[in-house]
């Protein structure tokens, strides 16, 4: 194993934000953390300690449905959904990172309950930081459309499925893309 390039910051480095201790990367936004995230990523890939591209994006993507939902976020432990929306309804929220050369039948994680009232399926551009696909499915919609796989037991649906032209459900991208980019730009 190599040692690292950068050095960890010392004691004297690290700066006091907002009342708190926080290292150099307090002062970055948002999209700034997912960025330097997906670069230690693929750093780690290319040295064969890891094997997947899988980044911290399911949070942010459910706090970033709460703001197009104007809801609120379910406990972690909660299995069927993610929040609930100010109407009431319970969101399932499914994202996948899509960067190029990927392959087109990429799928979202497995659903494997479905006592949600809709299920908002992202795609975010991993270089270009934006939501460049986003639909509402019911759970019927998602049992029609997506496929069972025995191996997950669970429900998935492509990226390509959200992505098409002939896309089912309610095409929500630009609410959500302008909630993606208030996300991204946020700072503590």
């Amino acid at each position: 194993m190599e040692p690292a390039s950068a050095p960890l910051p010392e004691p004297e480095d690290i700066d006091e934000v907002d009342g708190e201790f926080a290292t150099p990367l307090a002062r970055l936004n948002v999209g700034d953390l997912l960025d330097t995230y997906t670069n230690v990523l693929a750093e780690l890939r290319t040295r064969h300690l890891i094997r997947t591209n899988n980044a911290p994006i399911g949070d942010p993507a459910e706090f970033c449905a709460a703001i197009v939902y104007d809801g609120l976020l379910a406990p972690n432990s909660e299995k069927s959904y993610d929040l609930t929306a100010a109407d009431g309804r319970k969101v399932q929220v499914k994202v996948r990172l899509v960067r190029p050369g990927m392959a087109s039948g990429a799928v979202f994680s497995p659903l494997r309950s479905f006592d949600f009232d809709i299920c908002a399926f992202l795609v975010i551009d991993n270089e270009a930081g934006e939501v460049v696909a986003a639909r509402e499915w019911t759970p019927v919609e998602v049992r029609e459309h997506g496929s069972f796989k025995k191996y997950t037991n669970g429900t998935v649906v492509t990226v390509s499925q959200v992505r098409s032209s002939k896309a089912r459900g309610l095409d929500r991208t630009a609410d959500f893309d302008v909630a993606w980019r208030e996300l991204l730009s946020q700072t503590r």
